[in-house]
């Protein structure tokens, strides 16, 4: 599986905070948004795709058409060539947006499934609520994953009660990513992610 390869020295930017979404957290968010019936036959947005496999899977998982928008030239190259490369059939299925995720807005949205920058570098603080508003706002469910803290989940029930959301998927769960950058002093690092669904009440909420 192209996606289960070690990540190239390189290819990640940290001024992004990119790094790669493991293989079984992407397979068990679009399952979870599967069994849910909110993939099949739906568009699904992936915002800062990275190198596809979420939208990836969600195309094999049935869904209709998948959009990935990504900031980075480089990346999104990279995306589309794996999918194109490996997944033929389904690349036709697939839009790739080079483009700041959180700027523009985006049309006839089914499903949001995304792994944002968490907002771990100082420069970067707040950027995974701005994906999380841009996303509540293009589609009317999302499935995404966010770095687990106090903090963040005072935000999110701020962020329910004010937009009329319903949370259909909350599930904490622990991510491992590879060495990747030269300030990564342990082989794997390991912490604490939070898996989320949000749906809006209302159709036009």
């Amino acid at each position: 599986m192209p996606y289960s390869r070690r990540p190239g020295i390189g290819l990640y930017k940290m001024r992004f905070e990119q790094y790669p979404t493991p293989v079984s957290i992407a397979a068990h968010m679009v399952w979870t948004a599967s069994m849910k019936n909110r993939i099949k036959h739906l568009t699904a947005l992936d915002l800062g795709c990275g190198n596809g496999i979420l939208i990836t899977a969600s195309i094999l998982a049935g869904a209709s058409r998948g959009v990935c928008v990504e900031i980075d030239e480089d990346m999104l190259k990279v995306a589309r060539n794996v999918i194109v490369n490996n997944y033929l059939d389904a690349s036709y299925r697939v839009i790739f947006i080079e483009a700041d995720a959180t700027i523009i807005d985006y049309s006839s949205i089914d499903v949001v499934v995304m792994n944002p920058p968490f907002g771990v570098l100082k420069s970067n603080r707040g950027k995974d609520i701005l994906f999380l508003l841009k996303a509540i706002s293009n589609a009317k469910c999302v499935f995404s994953l966010h770095k687990y803290s106090e903090g963040f989940i005072r935000k999110l029930n701020n962020i329910v009660k004010n937009h009329q959301l319903e949370v259909i998927w909350f599930e904490v769960l622990n991510m491992e990513i590879p060495m990747i950058y030269s300030r990564h002093r342990r082989r794997i690092h390991r912490f604490k992610i939070v898996f989320i669904g949000l749906e809006k009440r209302f159709v036009g909420g």
